[in-house]
């Protein structure tokens, strides 16, 4: 009868096998099978209380029992008594070493006493006695996972998910490692899997809510982390799971807040520091991200992934000082780690210290010799020092590695300028064109101007009236940046470049624009400045004190009749290249600002020469002072062919800035005459977007027509 109501147990007919169990219990009180079998079939229903007093009756009967001692052993567990747990469960051992599950069980928590090893030791035992046992291969998958034993541990949990497929937990660390895999559409399915099967596994929501942020699946996202919010134990991920995303949202000061809010909860939780650095810093609050840190480093100086960050931190800001300093710090603590001192090379390399920087990758290369970063300073390196040759041989090291795509598009961009030093279009455009080609393109159109528009232009316009900035405007491949340094770097001259840098932007009237809005009511006008001002005092403008440059990243000559009526007087800065080609080739050798890539030239021509005209019309919008910059010339001589630039800014004269080089101190873009024959090979983009009162296209003047060297005023 006891093995028909085990059968009955298995089937999942619960009811029937526990009134079988009972009603033999009853006539045979002392059967030590019976009550350990109703023993577990009280654990299965959850009700521990008794399937604990059915077990401690079984055990008093017959302490010999290795299989009652093992179950007992689990009550222990689940109760959080793990001492308990292991001694009991090493007693069952003791009698029959031989005993099902029993290693598993002590693996388990010999893991969650912090010895690995021993655990992994354990699983291995487990396995020899049972080789499909999917509680061993998934505890073993996951001590793999720990370690960062990534194939290896798929390899492990995918086995125990096809032996064990209702088991959630197992579901849960398959779908961890998939995800660390990058196979996220199977680790979603995994996720859910394990939800399913246990609706209440907590950190299988939260995974799952993580993979559909990444999918794009925000509202579904923000119900799972929602959904933890009243689990005590899960509040403060919940909290940061939210924070990802109002962030992915583009609300970065709600992320801040929800960021700040997980911390206080767990002040510990790397990742949430990262982010909410990042964040701050993509505000234009990097003061308070690198505080944020430092601060952190001080409550925690042992953890070495936020002092990372800090020293990237402060390299992509500007301060390499800074930067060298925590990179040095955390190479003495790391001596045998090659990462630090892969930063410190690059570091050398940024400072101008290019032997440093060589001597830096050699004692890399004693680590690893397929660095991306360090083979690409090398080529760098040998570039330099003109021997192309070389620099061609170590890019060609980079083709059978497994590269980020950065290191790609660097890679990419060094055969095209090397190629192009050499004459050979064939295999410079090209690898231009790759440099480029897994970039986000975030181009804005322009439409053709009517004539209607263009008579709106030569409309009287408001006297000046108070003080009005200077708006700087620039096309792609025009070294409009290399301005906006320059320009940063005068006295009384602050540059608003959020719009340029990646930056949370002020959200005024350039800002989605409504060009169909921009009348010359003055209440309107007189509104949309307002807007202005406080928007630029929000991000620490100095309206008094300092003359203001706003950098107009996506430039659009519908912009024109809101700058004509809500800044009268402004000075626009227009910086152009006097050969339009030029653009085209440094677009397309050496990229822009993120959203503008160049990866089809014919396109690339096209839109340049629309873009072109939006710039040249400017000199017809009445009331506004356009100063048009040469990049060239400027650099050439700052102080003489800058006279008229000078004069914008309020200055008697610029302060030359220091030379301008990016890694290895080689040249930003093309110099005036280099590429002829890849120039020759590009289409010249043409101003050609007006539009007549008949609808017709009409081309206009050549692109370069009219501009002379330095900068001039029209």
């Amino acid at each position: 009868m006891l093995d028909e109501y085990l059968k009955l147990q298995l089937n999942g007919r619960l009811d029937e096998a526990e009134s079988g169990y009972r009603a033999l219990l009853a006539s045979q009180p002392d059967n030590v099978d019976v009550l350990h079998m109703l023993g577990a079939l009280r654990r299965q229903r959850r009700d521990y209380a008794e399937a604990r007093l059915l077990f401690d009756r079984a055990y008093a009967l017959a302490p010999d029992r290795a299989d009652v001692l093992l179950d007992l052993a689990g009550l222990y567990l689940l109760d959080g008594d793990n001492v308990g747990a292991r001694v009991t469960v090493e007693r069952a051992l003791a009698l029959d070493p031989n005993l099902p599950g029993a290693y598993n069980l002590l693996a388990q928590l010999v893991e969650a006493q912090g010895d690995g090893a021993k655990a992994e030791s354990l699983y291995r035992t487990s396995l020899r006695q049972r080789e499909d046992d999917p509680i061993a291969l998934g505890g073993l998958g996951r001590i793999l996972l720990d370690r960062g034993e990534l194939d290896k541990a798929l390899s492990y949990l995918t086995a125990a998910a096809d032996r064990a497929p209702k088991d959630g937990v197992i579901q849960l660390y398959l779908a961890r490692a998939l995800t660390l895999k990058g196979n996220t559409t199977f680790a979603e399915q995994a996720a859910r899997n394990a939800l399913a099967l246990q609706p209440n596994l907590h950190a299988a929501r939260f995974l799952l809510g993580q993979l559909v942020l990444e999918a794009g699946n925000v509202d579904e996202a923000r119900a799972h982390f929602t959904g933890l919010l009243d689990v005590a134990d899960f509040r403060a991920i919940a909290l940061f799971g939210l924070g990802d995303v109002v962030r992915k949202s583009g609300d970065l000061e709600q992320a801040v807040a929800l960021y700040r809010q997980a911390l206080a909860l767990q002040p510990r939780q790397v990742r949430a520091v990262q982010m909410l650095a990042g964040s701050l810093a993509a505000l234009g609050r990097e003061d308070e991200a690198v505080a944020l840190y430092r601060q952190y480093l001080t409550d925690y100086p042992e953890e070495l992934t936020i002092e990372a960050a800090l020293g990237d931190l402060l390299s992509q800001l500007g301060d390499l000082a800074g930067a060298q300093a925590v990179w040095n710090q955390i190479a003495q603590r790391r001596p045998g780690d090659p990462t630090p001192l892969q930063r410190l090379a690059l570091l050398h390399e940024r400072f101008g210290d290019h032997a440093g920087a060589d001597a830096l990758a050699a004692r890399v290369a004693e680590f690893t010799a397929d660095d991306p970063d360090l083979i690409l300073l090398r080529a760098r390196s040998a570039q330099r020092e003109g021997r192309d040759a070389d620099a061609v041989a170590l890019l060609e090291t980079l083709r059978p590695l497994q590269l980020h795509p950065r290191h790609v598009s660097q890679a990419a961009h060094r055969y095209g300028v090397l190629a192009d030093r050499r004459d050979d279009v064939a295999q410079a455009l090209p690898a231009f064109v790759e440099s480029q080609s897994m970039l986000e393109a975030r181009v804005h159109e322009q439409p053709p101007l009517t004539d209607e528009f263009l008579a709106r232009l030569s409309e009287p316009a408001p006297a000046p009236a108070g003080k009005a900035p200077v708006f700087l405007v620039g096309l792609p491949g025009g070294m409009v940046e290399r301005v906006a340094a320059l320009i940063s770097g005068q006295p009384g001259v602050q540059l608003l470049r959020d719009r340029a840098m990646g930056t949370a932007q002020r959200r005024d009237d350039f800002f989605n624009p409504a060009f169909a809005a921009f009348t010359a009511d003055p209440q309107q006008a007189a509104e949309r400045r307002a807007r202005w001002d406080a928007e630029a005092a929000r991000t620490g403008a100095d309206l008094e004190g300092q003359v203001q440059v706003d950098w107009l990243l996506r430039w659009d000559a519908r912009f024109l009749p809101l700058i004509r009526h809500s800044f009268p007087g402004a000075t626009l800065v227009i910086v152009e290249r006097e050969d339009s080609r030029d653009l085209l080739v440094n677009w397309l050798a050496y990229g822009w600002l993120e959203g503008f890539p160049a990866f089809d030239p014919d396109a690339a021509a096209t839109w340049l020469g629309t873009a072109l005209e939006h710039t040249r019309i400017c000199n017809e919008a009445q009331g506004l002072k356009v100063v048009r910059v040469d990049p060239d010339a400027l650099f050439a001589d700052p102080i003489g062919n800058g006279r008229a630039l000078a004069q914008a800014l309020g200055l008697a004269q610029l302060v030359p800035g220091g030379p301008q080089f990016g890694l290895g101190g080689l040249p930003l873009g093309l110099p005036p005459g280099a590429g002829r024959r890849t120039k020759a090979c590009l289409p010249a983009p043409t101003p050609n977007c007006r539009v007549a009162a008949d609808g017709s296209t009409g081309a206009c003047a050549p692109a370069g027509s009219g501009s002379g060297r330095g900068a001039s005023t029209q």
